[in-house]
């Protein structure tokens, strides 16, 4: 029997760039995300990051630790710790996740549902664009990010 090699990867999870229109609407993508999810749904400021696979690989990198570990209740929360390079989600959140001084923002999903129920709650303050600004690989910062990474993956 051949075995399917999408029923052996993770899905990688669909990102999305959005400007933010009116600053009000961070209180509110907040409670959005402290609600219940059907699966992983992460916003963070885009400034902090330095690549789309960076994303994507703490995205798959945080769905192998959910598998494994016991310390870590929400795929999120590995996924911010992952992003940052922080071993602790409370400084992770201040490292990587939204602000005051947001501007703009990465929506991670692998849900279209959950990102839908964003958008109901949250578009009318948002701006999609088409063309994302950050670059698939950054050479240059990549290396350091995936170290601190490693670093991350091997406290949890």
């Amino acid at each position: 029997m051949a075995v399917n090699r999408a029923d052996l990867e993770p899905m990688s999870p669909e990102i999305k760039f959005f400007k933010i229109l009116e600053w009000k609407c961070l209180a509110e993508i907040k409670a959005f995300l402290k609600q219940t999810h059907s699966n992983f749904f992460s916003v963070i400021d885009a400034r902090k990051v330095f690549s789309i696979e960076q994303m994507q690989i703490c995205h798959e990198r945080a769905q192998r630790i959910m598998q494994t570990s016991d310390r870590i209740k929400r795929p999120e929360s590995a996924f911010l710790m992952l992003l940052s390079g922080e071993n602790q989600i409370s400084r992770a959140q201040e490292e990587i996740g939204i602000s005051s001084s947001t501007e703009s923002i990465f929506v991670v999903y692998d849900n279209t549902a959950d990102f839908a129920s964003f958008l109901k709650f949250c578009g009318d303050w948002l701006e999609e664009m088409a063309k994302i600004p950050t670059p698939y690989r950054n050479q240059e910062r990549d290396s350091i990010i995936f170290s601190r990474m490693a670093r991350v993956q091997l406290s949890l």
